[in-house]
């Protein structure tokens, strides 16, 4: 048996929507792309995250990261994994770079990873 190699042709990287919330309690909506930046100065976005579409959107990845010092928060309905209240609050650490990439299965939002989020 004989091995062969096979290339893909690299393509240039897609540019994406980038989605800056500056309020207070922001609802992230993810109807509007999958690249997320809370962004309030002088005070923390409380944002909330709906629970994703059941086959609709399953597979579906975001990344959401802190544009600002702050301590902000994302509240998720039903909880990572839709465990309910007990792992419902992402609290980011108050640096630019923290950030969390979650993915939707099954109509729940799983951890894919994260830097500098606390999980309560």
């Amino acid at each position: 048996m004989s091995a062969t190699n096979s290339y893909v042709k690299r393509k240039a990287p897609k540019a994406e929507p980038v989605v800056t919330y500056t309020g207070s309690a922001d609802a992230i909506d993810i109807a509007a792309g999958d690249y997320f930046v809370l962004n309030r100065s002088g005070g923390v976005n409380a944002a909330t995250l709906a629970a994703p579409t059941t086959n609709v959107d399953d597979g579906r990845t975001i990344w959401i990261r802190n544009g600002t010092t702050q301590a902000n928060t994302i509240t998720i309905t039903a909880g990572l994994g839709g465990s309910g209240g007990d792992y419902d609050v992402l609290t980011f650490a108050a640096v630019v770079a923290a950030n969390v990439t979650l993915r939707a299965f099954g109509g729940a939002w799983y951890l894919v990873g994260q830097h500098g989020i606390t999980v309560a």
